[in-house]
């Protein structure tokens, strides 16, 4: 079987195999049909399911479609184009997507995983799409206007692809069944091999199974076909304990909150993908909303597949709007004063803290499934502030400790070393990073946050690779849009980060993010004091070790309130909680891989770096 094709039918280019659906949603096809019930042919199909199953994947380059029931890889890894199992077109079913033009072909296994404009997508964007789509040919059954029913089966299989290959599963025979009151299904039979993404060595084939691919609302049989977006938004979803959930639906996510049918839900839970079919509280949550699906026929006896005026109105452009995160504030957080007085900037930093909790969406995106974990060591302390998931400390954001430092002109241009370190690890997605050493370096308005930073990627099959490097510029700093706050504490300022270095952050060519951003904002406490303790009525610890520095005496006043600390106007990951950043970017996904990373933590001396 060839890697490109299982058995040609038709020309390559079937954009003229779906019935168009301008964007007013009327109707435009060749050839009518009667009003009275009557036998259809040649009857058509094209849907993409969701933005998601043409999105980037943090492991496996993309998820995509192919044409055919897919063979058995043996065990849960990506897919090679010898497998020959990818394949765009089979029997009656081909897989096409868009060019810039909007014009609709078939990809190859080279362009598969690019968007409209020849550019792989990123999982970094839930808006970085290849815009691939499934269409079936040659369906037959029955259409009644008048009654406003309708029964049409296709025969044939696609496969739904996630993380280049390390989950999949199969839809045959599709049938679409359309009643009297407008709502409708479309149902399959499913088949594939299961995985967990807590044991990445289950791989098990799974039965048969018929599931709703979608539910249909207000449908309006055309005269020669219709389009509707399946029912998604607003629907919910249970899922069985201990497994990611779908979380509430609120002014943040309510844009793209809802889910793919129950009974389909569960089915994933099989294959893995089960997060991928509903809002998570993932970073990608904004790209798996159900997309339009069209559906054209004729007559018994009028022309086979009935030509589309524009192809490129029938392009399934997911209806995702990511949330916009609320504007950052201008002030800067307040000190909270002891009454001791010595720690004003006499004679340059001698302690101080740094609230900064990298980015709160990928806090959201390791911290949320079970089996990962966020950990603190050598004195920073992760506080139950700013959580990135509910109920979870381990989420929230951290509390850097003060260690020294080498310059000091003014609170516009200071040099400051910290200590403490922060793992991620996701072994599902076989990855772990660390940030350790933050050191800030501050001229004027700008300035760069440096770490000791590494990835470790674990990818199955292979041999755990790490890649440690110190003292990485990995965000950039705007002071602009705040000013100091002096007190007897010392000065406080609130700081825009947006990150530089995204290295440890990307695993065969997809990264989690952009150079440009952004991050977390942070907390910088200046003071002539020594020590880095809590704050007075500030944020608790979510445990890790002690801090350090100060020893004995009253820290309080070197840690703001949290209180007064921005809000979340975090980016997204690719994955982030309104965006694939700023909630949450905690996506449950399959035996899916991901970058690792292993930060091996070398400490210097502020004095070493200017």
């Amino acid at each position: 079987m060839s890697t490109q094709s299982k058995r040609r039918r038709g020309p390559v280019v079937r954009s003229a195999l779906v019935g168009v659906v301008l964007a007013s949603g009327v109707v435009v096809g060749a050839g009518s049909a009667s009003a009275a019930p009557g036998q259809v042919s040649g009857a058509s199909f094209a849907w993409g399911l969701s933005g998601e199953q043409g999105g980037g994947a943090f492991f496996g380059g993309c998820n995509f479609l192919s044409a055919g029931k897919a063979g058995d890889t043996g065990s849960s890894r990506l897919w090679t184009q010898s497998d020959g199992f990818y394949a765009t077109h089979d029997g009656d079913v081909t897989v096409e997507k868009p060019d810039s033009a909007g014009a609709w072909s078939e990809p190859t296994w080279t362009t598969k995983c690019q968007d409209p404009n020849g550019k792989a997508v990123t999982a970094g964007s839930t808006t970085s799409l290849t815009g691939n789509r499934v269409v079936f040919h040659n369906g037959t059954g029955t259409v009644d206007r008048s009654a406003g029913t309708a029964t049409v089966h296709w025969k044939g299989s696609f496969t739904s692809v996630f993380y280049g290959g390390l989950t999949y599963w199969s839809a045959t025979d599709p049938t679409l069944t359309v009643k009297a009151d407008g709502t409708g299904t479309l149902t399959a039979t499913a088949s594939g091999y299961g995985a967990d993404m807590n044991d990445p060595g289950k791989w098990v084939p799974l039965p048969a199974t018929t599931v709703t691919l979608a539910h249909l609302s207000h449908v309006e049989l055309g005269e020669s076909g219709f389009t509707v977006t399946p029912d998604y938004l607003g629907e919910s979803v249970s899922v069985p304990s201990g497994t990611t959930g779908q979380p509430a639906k609120s002014a943040a996510n309510e844009a793209y909150w809802g889910a793919f049918p129950q009974d389909f839900v569960g089915f994933q839970q099989l294959t893995g993908q089960s997060s991928y079919w509903f809002t998570s509280g993932g970073a990608r949550d904004a790209a798996k909303p159900a997309t339009p699906l069209s559906v054209s026929y004729t007559a018994a006896g009028g022309t086979d597949d009935p030509t589309p005026s524009d192809p490129a109105t029938t392009s399934p452009t997911p209806s995702t709007t990511a949330s916009t995160p609320a504007d950052k504030p201008t002030g800067s957080p307040s000190a909270t004063a002891t009454g001791r007085g010595g720690c004003e900037l006499t004679d340059g930093v001698k302690g101080g803290s740094l609230t900064w909790g990298f980015k709160k969406s990928f806090r959201s995106y390791v911290g949320g499934p079970a089996g990962n974990s966020i950990t603190a060591a050598d004195g920073l302390k992760i506080l139950s502030e700013d959580l990135a998931v509910t109920g979870k400390d381990s989420t929230g954001t951290y509390r850097w400790p003060f260690e020294s430092s080498s310059a000091y002109t003014s609170a516009d241009d200071f040099t400051v070393q910290y200590g403490g370190k922060i793992t991620y690890s996701y072994p599902a997605h076989y990855f772990k990073v660390v940030i350790a050493d933050p050191r800030l370096t501050v001229h004027g308005k700008t300035g760069k946050l440096y770490a000791d930073v590494s990835l470790t990627v674990s990818a199955p099959g292979s041999k755990p690779t790490t890649d440690a490097r110190e003292d990485v510029a990995l965000a950039s700093l705007d002071l602009t849009g705040g000013t100091p706050r002096t007190s007897t504490s010392g000065i406080t300022r609130t700081v825009h980060t947006a990150i530089l270095d995204t290295k440890a952050f990307t695993f065969q060519g997809t990264s989690f993010y952009q150079k440009g951003q952004q991050l977390d904002d942070a907390t910088v406490v200046l003071s002539g004091c020594t020590g880095s303790g809590n704050a007075s009525g500030g944020g608790t610890d979510a445990g890790s070790t002690g801090g350090t520095g100060g020893s004995d005496a009253d820290d309080s006043a070197l840690v703001p309130d949290l209180q007064y600390r921005p809000g979340d106007t975090l980016a997204s990951t690719g994955t982030g909680t309104p965006v694939l950043g700023t909630s949450a970017a905690a996506a449950a996904c399959v035996a899916a891989g991901l970058a690792l990373v292993a930060l091996a933590r070398r400490r210097q001396p502020a004095g070493a770096h200017r």
